[in-house]
């Protein structure tokens, strides 16, 4: 959605489309201003990454509006077809990433809003006729009802809005970092939080991925590893280096990456990441309801599980390097702490 030049309003547009219909788009609300009621054609979750904003929800199927505060640090789930509105009712500019699926959008790769009020709301493609037979009103009061918001996309109401939040409408459609269970933790390393239909129900039969935040801590490394499904990757702050592998192991990634730096990581091909001086971190989306990471390095990897006359035969080396190998490495797993 981008900035419609109200006073007050503004909103980033910069929709990037990536392999299989993944899109990620960042997207800003400054203090006090109202993004209005819309819906869209798919899919897709957000990472708070500053401020604050209360969101109503209505979600597919439901007959109550929830409304929520939203934080940094918190996961919220949007399913396509859900009504939501966003209102920033603190003092400072309200930032979230979104990651999302536009594979079977109306434009495939794209997302698509469809306004409720405003000069581009649903209601303006129906004659005033139709409006007021529907609504049980006068065709004056119709035109009235849906005529009398200039604004398009987002407004700055001219008093505070008063939005009551519930903590018990969070249930299955936010959850903050800090609330999930690690999946993979460190000491002095990082860890790392996947999010499934498990902890946010609103992801069951209706998104057709999940969604994995990372931090790594200085210095510290995610080992190679894969997914069997494409990985969606958006770096949130920090910085480090990232290699990635592909078929017949050609580097099909090196660089170095910082905040809002974004990746793509094919099925299958093998990612691995090393913090800088101020640590890495990461949210993105897993095209799996439930992803399972397959290290190459590390105490579960085929590097330490194989038989051991197999891979010494497989790699052409001797028994005392691959025990040497198996002792260093075989103590950790998906993340390496720094070097003491």
């Amino acid at each position: 959605m981008a900035d419609n030049g109200e006073s007050g309003a503004s909103a980033a547009d910069t929709t990037t489309t990536h392999e299989d219909g993944l899109i990620d788009f960042p997207f800003k609300l400054e203090a006090q201003c109202l993004l209005l009621p819309h819906y869209a054609d798919c899919s897709k979750v957000g990472y708070v990454l500053e401020g604050r904003a209360v969101v109503g929800v209505i979600l597919p199927g439901e007959t109550k509006e929830r409304a929520v505060l939203i934080k940094k640090g918190d996961v919220i789930t949007v399913p396509k077809e859900t009504y939501t509105w966003w209102y920033n009712d603190g003092d400072t500019d309200f930032c979230i990433i979104y990651l999302g699926d536009a594979a079977a959008g109306l434009t495939q790769g794209l997302i698509t809003y469809f306004l409720v009020p405003g000069q581009a709301a649903v209601y303006n493609g129906f004659s005033t006729d139709f409006l007021a037979k529907a609504c049980g009103v006068n065709e004056e009061a119709a035109t009235k009802l849906f005529s009398s918001q200039p604004g398009t996309q987002i407004i700055k109401p001219e008093k505070k809005l008063c939005v009551k939040t519930h903590d018990r409408d969070r249930h299955g459609i936010v959850l903050h970092e800090d609330s999930a269970r690690f999946s993979n933790h460190v000491p002095c390393g990082g860890h790392v939080v996947s999010m499934t239909k498990d902890n946010l129900a609103a992801l069951e039969g209706r998104f057709r991925f999940s969604i994995n935040i990372t931090k790594l801590e200085p210095n510290a490394m995610r080992v190679p590893g894969f997914f069997p499904a494409i990985q969606l990757v958006y770096i949130t702050r920090g910085s480090g280096r990232v290699q990635i592998s592909g078929v017949n192991g050609a580097t099909t990634l090196d660089k170095e990456v910082a905040a809002r730096s974004v990746l793509v990581v094919q099925k299958f091909y093998v990612m691995a990441a090393v913090a800088g001086s101020e640590g890495l971190e990461w949210f993105s989306i897993i095209t799996s309801e439930r992803p399972i990471f397959h290290p190459v390095v590390g105490k579960t990897s085929p590097l330490n599980l194989t038989n051991a006359d197999v891979l010494e035969a497989s790699l052409g080396v001797t028994s005392d390097l691959l025990k040497l190998v198996r002792a260093a490495g075989g103590s950790h797993d998906v993340i390496v702490p720094p070097s003491k």
